[in-house]
Parts: C-alpha cells; structure tokens; sequence
C-alpha cells in the first residue's frame, strides 16, 4: 500500500497542495524560460561586444602595421589589461604573420595561433574567438585575434539558478501560507454540510434549519442541494408524524378500552374465571399495557416532532409524583419477586414542574428499571440539592456499558445487549426532552453486572417564597 495517497488526503491538503505545486510549476516555468533565454542570447552579446572591441583595436593599429611599428601596436595591445576578460590577443601583418600579441597569463600556453586565419568566430574551450581583417584605405592591412572567456556568462547563469532556487523556496513558503488561508473559503462551507449531515445521521439536527448559502458558486450549489434535501425531508417527516398521529389516535382508545375489559374479566365482573384463563388474560394485558404505552410513546414523538409539547408548570409535590407513577407497577414487581424500595418521600419535598409530565418520565424510567431488573430491587429515591428537586430509580438490574450511555437518551436506543427488554426505546428519549422543557434534567450512571442509577432533576418550590427556586 503506497504511504501516499492524493485522493485519501483531506481536500483543504489537497488545495494547498495543488495550490503550492501550481506556483511552483508556474515560477519554475518562468525562471526556465528566462534561463534558456540568457543561454541562447548571452553569448551573442558577448559576440558582438567583442566584434566592436576587434573594431576599436584594428582602426588603432591601422598605423603600427603600415608603418610597421611594432612597439606601438605591442603597447596598444597592453591597454586590453583594462579588460579582464579578454583571454589573448594577436595583431598579423598582411602576409598574416604574427606581429604583435598579448596574453593575460603569460605563463601559460600560447592562446592565438601562429597565423592568421580566416575572419569570423567561433565558441570553443570554454572562450569566444574572433579573427577580423584590418583595412586602411580600402586595403588590407593585417589581421586582429581576440579571445575571451565565457566565465561571466557561467557565473551569470550560476547567479540566475541560485536566484531561481531562492525565490521557489521564498514563493514556497508564501504560496503555502496564501493557500493555509485562503482553502478555508472552501473546506469550511462543506465542513458545515458535513457536520450537519452527520448530525442528521445522529438524530440530533432540527431539520426546520437551513444552511447559509454563502455564494453563488459550487459551494453555494452544494448548501442550496442541502436545504432543498431538507425541504424534502422536513416534508417526509411532517407525513410520517401525521400518520403516526392520526394511527395513535385511533388506536389508543380500542386499546384501552380491550385493557379495561380484560381487567373486568380477570376481576370476574363477567363471570368465574378458571386459573388457566387467568393466565391467558394475564399475559394479554401485559401485552395490552405494553401496546398502550407504546402508542403513547408514539403520540408524545409526535408531539415533539411538531413542536407542540409544552409544560403547565405549578406546585406539585413529590410523594404524590411517586405515588402516581407507582400505582401500575406494584402487582409487575411482585410477580418478578422483585422489591420496591421508597426513599425520602416523607420528606415533604414540593417541585415546581409540570405534574404529568414528570410522572409520566419517572414511569418510563421505573418501567425500564423493572424490564432491566430479574432479581434484588428498585428503589425510588427522593431528595433535594440546593434549588433543585431530584427523584433517582435504582435497579440491581443488568446495567449498561460505556457504549450505551454515550447515546442512550436518542429514539429507537435500546437499553443493555438484550433489545427484547427495552421494548421500542423511546422512553428515555421522551423523558429527556419533558426534563429539558421544565428547566431540568435527566442523567444516568451505570456499571454493567451491577444496574443503574436514573436521576431525574427539576426545580424545587420554595413555599416561603411562593415561587421556584
């Protein structure tokens, strides 16, 4: 597997790569381009610069070599000292022999041949040469050589790829941080699609919001698709929680009215029942109560879902609130053998909340408790910190890990590993959000093996006050 991938990187690298990589190209283009320029002109200029030094020298010598002076051409040929760059020189007669010459480095090997030899010029050893003729009167006089290096132009080209080198490095470092910040304008509207479609994917986005379309550009596309697939979605849930509305509705009363006539039968109100009948209706009123409470739940995510659910928060006091959510349990739990424990609710703890709302959170909670328990207790304990009311639901029950607990309290989760125990797992979601509207809270701690501890808070009322704390 390749420890580089382009298409595994995140896409603000990809933009600062692409970004950087594209300068880079860019410049290292330009710089070529003015490299190989230099190339294929400097030698040229460097030609003709010596043509015209050849020019100067040879209408200068025209006199020491029709009168044959060799001192003064020999002297004339001394002044190119003022010309470090001129390798050697050498002045020939007409008959193109040697007359006088010059070399920078005199201990060196002869530079300019021996003769004269044709005009023109040539790029050879790492010099340019030149051989020029040398007319006086529209006659030829003798002939000029002239050599000169090439170690400017070296240098020159040395300097030019330094100055390239050092200029990527420097348009590296800017391009990267340009790119650092402007891949923001990019990543961070996605980044913003993607949060929410995860949240979505969580359960824990409200659809009813939309995405800020911050341009006109793709991007802008992206957020507008996305807002519309909300539209879309926000429509497809308004359905479905009509329908599970409208279905709730109309089962919840047949159901409790079949409850109501298997609890007259099993009272005998109809007549003698046998013990194998009684268990029959006992086990289809578990189911009846089961089924009733299940479209409650269904009516309550319904309610929620459309924004509908409220508080009518008063005085209420907390014995009573354990009293009512009770009353249904009592004959479940003596049937499991399991023991029922009331802590702190003489205490005389009065809350300030809505009544049937807490009621109906502390049953969900009791319910899951004994669902979850086979053996030992349940204990319901009141109690107070500070302004704050609390009711806790212990269990001895299976208990619940790490996983769990981190998404517990979001619809359709299901308490511990056994699914079967926790029925459709929208109690404690419901409870939450009846907590959160009356100003509480609901919060668990668990060890899986050893049970749970549900604790429910909601502000206390102050008597003396009259108002909440």
């Amino acid at each position: 597997m390749s420890w580089f991938s382009f298409s595994d990187m995140r896409l603000r690298r990809k933009i600062m790569v692409i970004t950087v990589i594209s300068t880079l190209v860019a410049l290292v283009m330009v710089c070529l381009t003015f490299f190989l320029y230099e190339m294929m002109t400097y030698p040229e200029i460097r030609l003709k610069s010596l043509a015209t030094w050849a020019q100067i020298m040879g209408d200068n010598s025209t006199a020491a070599l029709t009168f044959n002076d060799h001192k003064t051409a020999q002297e004339m040929l001394a002044t190119l000292k003022a010309n470090p760059s001129i390798l050697s020189a050498c002045l020939y007669d007409n008959k193109g022999q040697q007359f006088a010459s010059y070399q920078r480095d005199r201990a060196a090997r002869r530079r300019y041949p021996a003769v004269a030899e044709q005009a023109g010029a040539e790029s050879s050893g790492g010099s340019l040469k030149i051989f020029q003729d040398i007319f006086s009167g529209g006659e030829r006089v003798g002939y000029l050589f002239l050599e000169t290096d090439t170690e400017e132009m070296r240098t020159r080209l040395t300097h030019y790829a330094l100055i390239t080198v050092l200029i990527g490095l420097i348009s590296f470092f800017i391009s990267l941080f340009v790119a650092s910040r402007l891949q923001r304008y990019v990543t961070e509207p996605l980044h913003r699609v993607v949060d929410r479609m995860w949240d979505i994917a969580r359960g824990e986005w409200d659809i009813t919001k939309r995405l800020e379309v911050s341009g006109r550009d793709e991007i802008g596309d992206v957020a507008e698709a996305f807002n519309a697939f909300m539209g879309k979605l926000q429509t497809v849930k308004d359905m479905k929680s009509d329908l599970i509305s409208v279905v709730s509705h109309q089962l919840k009363t047949p159901v409790a009215e079949i409850n109501g006539f298997i609890e007259n039968m099993l009272d005998g109100i109809t007549g003698e029942v046998n013990s194998r009948q009684r268990g029959y209706l006992d086990q289809m009123l578990v189911i009846g109560r089961g089924n009733y409470k299940l479209i409650s739940d269904l009516l309550s995510i319904s309610k929620i879902d459309r924004g509908v659910v409220s508080a009518d928060i008063h005085p209420v006091s907390a014995k009573e609130v354990v009293a009512l959510t009770i009353r249904d349990y009592e004959q479940i739990m003596k049937e499991k053998s399991l023991i029922l424990r009331l802590e702190g609710t003489e205490e005389g703890i009065m809350l300030y909340a809505d009544r049937d709302k807490v009621v109906e959170a502390l049953r969900n909670l009791l319910n899951n408790a004994i669902k979850c328990t086979d053996s030992g207790s349940v204990t319901i304990r009141v109690g107070s910190e500070g302004d704050q009311g609390v009711i806790e639901v212990l269990d001895t029950g299976i208990g619940m890990d790490e996983e769990t607990l981190g998404s517990l309290f979001t619809r359709n989760r299901v308490l511990g590993q056994e699914a079967h125990r926790s029925g459709a797992g929208l109690g404690l979601y419901i409870s939450k959000y009846f907590m959160n509207i009356q100003k509480g809270d609901l919060t668990v701690t668990s060890e899986v093996g050893k049970g749970s501890c549900f604790k429910l808070v909601v502000p206390k009322y102050m008597k003396q006050a009259g108002t909440a704390a």
